[in-house]
């Protein structure tokens, strides 16, 4: 028996590379941060298209499906972490280190956290849950920062709850 979960949206479905592209939704889905495809000059140029439109905070362009896809709240609180980045960060003002320190980011938590089956709280086919244990979620509320000691924060931000270090991931 296989089951499925999807919270909020979703699309499952078996296409072709010809139905892909005409899907409504599937069609319109920006790249995968695990395609072998991915690179970093990709992933500038994803940047520098958006960059021409629009001037959003990092968290809404990474969860718009059409900029990145795959991306949830649930990893993007670790991604944002390793890049020391602040969810409330506006895109324009990613330096090039900042936009390579995050492409190595995205690659890095999620290649991961495939490896080790998803988070720890999912669940493979099996039913066995991942291996991947987030370093910020709301787990670490309070808690210190594994860099710094600094106490990790809740923030309420584009409708839901976003967990950062003040010293680490400074807004502004």
């Amino acid at each position: 028996m296989l089951v499925l979960a999807i919270q909020m949206w979703g699309f499952i479905g078996l296409l072709t590379e010809d139905e892909v592209a005409t899907h409504p939704y599937a069609g319109t889905l920006g790249p995968s941060p695990i395609d072998p495809d991915f690179t970093l000059e990709r992933w500038n140029g994803v940047l520098d298209t958006y960059l021409e439109s629009e001037n959003k905070p990092i968290k809404a362009f990474l969860t718009h499906e059409r900029n990145v896809c795959g991306l949830g709240n649930g990893y993007l609180q670790d991604i944002l972490f390793r890049a020391n980045l602040n969810p409330k960060r506006k895109v324009a003002t990613l330096a090039a280190e900042d936009r390579t320190a995050l492409y190595h980011a995205l690659r890095e938590t999620l290649e991961e956290a495939i490896d080790l089956g998803g988070r720890d709280t999912e669940r493979t086919l099996l039913g066995e849950p991942g291996g991947y244990v987030p370093v910020l979620d709301k787990r670490a509320k309070g808690e210190p920062c594994p860099r710094c000691g600094t106490p990790i924060e809740k923030i309420q931000y584009l409708g839901g709850s976003c967990y950062v270090c003040p010293s680490c991931q400074p807004a502004g």
